[in-house]
């Protein structure tokens, strides 16, 4: 379930637009007379809640074309500033810092060496 779809909300929706669709969805599912779709939105709800949230649900969830472990973990650290969490541009430096080491150590290999 993809709670954006659930909400009918952008990726770049803010917590008032969260709640506000929460709300809204809210007086169309009462509890009492459309359990299921109730349940639907709550969920949902529940998973977009905070910013924090959010952000966790796109980096757990939604799929681009990345090919392995290190394009995933560069694409996390090249999040927009406000999606991105403490930390992410020192990740970013170690990664870069990694990648660098990892093309010298190609170079100093001798040729016909795999």
């Amino acid at each position: 379930m993809n709670p954006y779809l659930v909400l009918d909300l952008p990726l770049e929706a803010g917590d008032a637009e969260v709640r506000a669709a929460y709300q809204d969805l809210l007086r169309r599912y009462p509890p009492e007379l459309r359990p299921e779709g109730f349940q639907l939105v709550q969920e949902a709800y529940e998973k977009l809640r905070t910013g924090r949230d959010r952000w966790q649900w796109r980096l757990l969830h939604l799929k681009d074309d990345v090919s392995g472990p290190l394009e995933g973990l560069e694409s996390f650290a090249r999040l927009p500033g406000r999606l991105r969490p403490p930390g992410a541009a020192a990740f970013r430096g170690f990664l870069k810092a990694c990648g660098d080491a990892a093309a010298r150590a190609q170079q100093a290999r001798p040729a016909g060496k795999p």
